[in-house]
């Protein structure tokens, strides 16, 4: 069973972080939320430590996929961050009888990754981490965010990083999203470089009836830059859910 962190919500739902990532990704967005249900943060497999026993997007579903079951949650949304997003959409389309609402924040249907990541994750993993993919994630960044940004990263087990940024490299599910009959919001910075805009859009034109919402002056890390806009979001979404 993956390792998670519970909260109050207005509905029952499972909180994804993104690639390299852990569960303290949602911990300040988590505070602002209220309600009878609950949310649970999760870890996701090697997140921040332990085996990496997940290669693809397909597998973390799978593993999310067996969570939601031993939790006997009955049809909990899913809110899913970047890689965590690509996630609750393979959870859309191969599980969709136990979804009850899809949450894709700072996300896309396909996910490539640029090269320089990639090859530097192989060579320099943590210089990587803090000179490349830290201040592209944000719109604006001080110290106490980027301590703060830090600790929702699994630099305990850093070959993690590469595995995930594979993972998303080999993800496409472009042609699936007519199919999805979730209920789905779709969120995102409108300064984000790593998931630009356009991708939202793209998920929003291609997903019938969904919904999109863009926090400005913020970039890819929502729940970390602008945790108390994205709550707002989430909170008004998520109340709208059938219990």
């Amino acid at each position: 069973m993956l390792e998670s962190d519970t909260h109050e919500a207005p509905h029952d739902t499972v909180f994804v972080h993104g690639a390299g990532g852990n569960s303290l990704l949602w911990r300040r967005t988590l505070q602002y939320l209220s309600g009878g249900a609950h949310g649970y943060a999760v870890n996701l497999p090697g997140h921040p430590s332990g085996d990496i026993t997940c290669k693809s997007v397909d597998d973390y579903a799978e593993a999310l996929h067996r969570f939601i079951a031993e939790r006997g949650l009955r049809r909990p949304a899913v809110c899913g961050h970047s890689m965590g997003g690509a996630i609750a959409l393979d959870l859309a389309v191969s599980h969709p009888e136990d979804l009850g609402a899809l949450i894709l924040v700072s996300t896309g249907a396909k996910l490539g990754v640029n090269q320089q990541i990639l090859d530097g994750l192989r060579e320099q993993p943590m210089g990587t981490i803090e000179k490349v993919i830290t201040p592209w994630s944000f719109n604006s960044i001080d110290l106490g965010l980027g301590r703060e940004a830090r600790t929702a990263l699994s630099v305990s087990n850093l070959p993690v990083f590469l595995n995930d940024y594979l993972a998303c490299q080999g993800f496409d599910v472009r042609s699936q999203l007519p199919g999805i009959e979730a209920k789905t919001l779709i969120v995102c910075g409108d300064k984000d470089r790593m998931t630009p805009p356009k991708w939202s859009e793209y998920l929003n034109a291609n997903i019938p009836g969904s919904e999109l919402r863009v926090i400005e002056e913020s970039g890819h890390m929502l729940p970390l830059e602008k945790p108390r806009a994205l709550a707002q979001v989430l909170q008004s979404f998520l109340s709208g859910l059938s219990p």
